[in-house]
């Protein structure tokens, strides 16, 4: 007999939250003001940076990294080839962060990929159309 997704085969099996766990997370749980209030001690009173950034972890999301505007000339009535080589000398000048410059190559590629896409579609239009 095969079991169906989302049920349990043991309908009367071990509750959830019991076991060593569940006991655990209870115990946790139950004294959790009285830790908080340590831990803010900690933070507040000793200087304890590690209770402190556990505080400020579980307040605050981490601050992801992100990329400046990048600005510069480009040329945008060449081919592809030409944009992507326009693209690696503002790299090689400076004009542009290596990072950046990655992102912007990715793009021009996946822009490519775009263009093959539509093209291929055209193509298929018009054989499609003649038959």
């Amino acid at each position: 007999m095969a079991f169906k997704k989302g049920e349990s085969g043991n309908k009367a099996g071990r509750p959830v939250g019991t076991g060593v766990t569940g006991t655990l997370r209870q115990a946790i749980l139950d004294k959790s003001p009285e830790l908080l209030q340590i831990v803010i001690d900690k933070a507040l009173n000793e200087g304890d940076v590690n209770a402190a950034l556990a505080l400020l972890n579980k307040i605050m999301p981490n601050l992801k990294a992100a990329n400046e505007p990048v600005l510069f000339n480009l040329d945008t009535s060449k081919n592809i080839s030409g944009v992507g080589s326009e693209v690696v000398q503002a790299i090689s000048n400076g004009e542009v962060a290596l990072d950046s410059g990655t992102q912007l190559l990715s793009s021009l590629a996946s822009l490519v990929k775009l263009q093959e896409t539509d093209e291929l579609t055209k193509r298929i239009e018009i054989l499609e159309n003649q038959k």
